[in-house]
């Protein structure tokens, strides 16, 4: 075999174990010596299997409740309104039928009394026509704003709408990244105030269409009050999504970014470290939870970088194109003998 072809081949050979140990592209396995590693404060920690549910980022808005409030005064006033005018017209369409009974049976009323009674039963049944329309009205932009369940609770004066007049809860819009939707919304979440508070939300319901400027899905949640988090803060939630399932969780310090997806570095051998892409991880408290089904070469056990691991990815980075040119170099050297 030609010595150039030969080359080439072992060459090819090698950038294939290569891109095994390391996935990401243009990154390649790091080794430091012992002044390396002192300075660059490389640390390590080991991965432990534990079991967590999938998640999914929202954005979540805390609502001002009163045109909730507003809107459901409205409609208990309405209902009433719509209650008085059948009633009005039950009285006057009885009203009626008595004085045309009357008026047939040898005129013991006037005409004119008999067209009174008329006319105010179709006085009575307009006024009803159009208690029944502005009730309709009403419910129908609640539900188009609310949803059922908000809606049914705000009319009842049932839970969440005391807590809410009273201020002590407040009313939350979660908002789920395009295209994501929760079958089961779960019932609890947990929710980050800007200033890194952690407060505990409970599910009221599904909102009917599609907070103002996000395309995703919308729930609604109920919080208790925070000072650190008024009308209009903007909150990180995290909703569970699906059934919870095996893996490990790796620390934030650990992970670093390239081409925009997320990696780490796991210990080969004594100060040997091989990137590898966390794939299908999701957010999980202080880290990111990679699932065994995800099917990452990570399992408990396996020690990763939990600091130091920019340096390592600076290291990795640089070392890519040397062997690259390496390579290439010992490809050109020789003849085709």
């Amino acid at each position: 075999m030609p010595k150039k072809m030969m080359l080439c081949l072992v060459g090819a050979m090698a950038a294939a174990m290569l891109a095994h140990v390391a996935p990401a592209a243009g990154l390649t396995p790091v080794r430091l010596d012992a002044q390396a590693l002192s300075a660059g404060q490389i640390r390590t920690a080991r991965l432990k299997r534990l079991e967590s549910a999938p998640r999914v980022s929202a954005y979540g808005i805390v609502l001002d409740p009163g045109p909730l409030v507003t809107l459901a005064s409205q409609v208990i006033a309405a209902r009433g309104a719509a209650t008085a005018a059948r009633a009005k017209s039950a009285l006057a369409r009885s009203e009626a039928r008595r004085a045309t009974r009357l008026y047939r049976a040898h005129h013991n009323v006037s005409q004119a009394a008999l067209q009174s009674a008329q006319s105010s039963l179709q006085i009575a049944e307009a006024e009803q026509a159009t208690a029944a329309a502005k009730l309709v009205q009403l419910q129908t932009r609640m539900l188009a704003h609310w949803g059922p369940e908000l809606s049914a609770a705000a009319l009842s004066s049932r839970a969440p709408l005391p807590g809410l007049e009273k201020g002590a809860a407040a009313l939350v819009e979660v908002s789920l990244p395009l295209g994501q939707a929760l079958g089961n919304p779960p019932t609890e979440a947990p929710a980050s105030t800007p200033d890194g508070e952690t407060v505990r939300l409970r599910f009221i319901g599904r909102a009917p269409r599609a907070a103002t400027g996000v395309a995703g899905q919308s729930l609604f949640y109920l919080m208790p009050a925070q000072t650190s988090a008024p009308i209009g803060t903007p909150l990180a939630i995290a909703l569970e999504n699906g059934a919870t399932e095996a893996g490990v969780l790796v620390p934030r310090s650990a992970v670093v970014w390239h081409q925009g997806e997320a990696l780490v570095f796991r210990e080969t051998a004594p100060a040997s470290f091989a990137p590898v892409p966390i794939r299908g991880s999701f957010r999980s408290g202080d880290g990111y939870f990679v699932p065994e089904s995800a099917g990452t070469p990570l399992h408990a056990g396996d020690r990763i970088v939990t600091g130091g691991a920019a340096l390592l990815y600076s290291a990795a980075t640089q070392a890519a194109p040397a062997a690259k040119a390496a390579w290439a170099g010992k490809a050109d050297d020789g003849d085709d003998d």
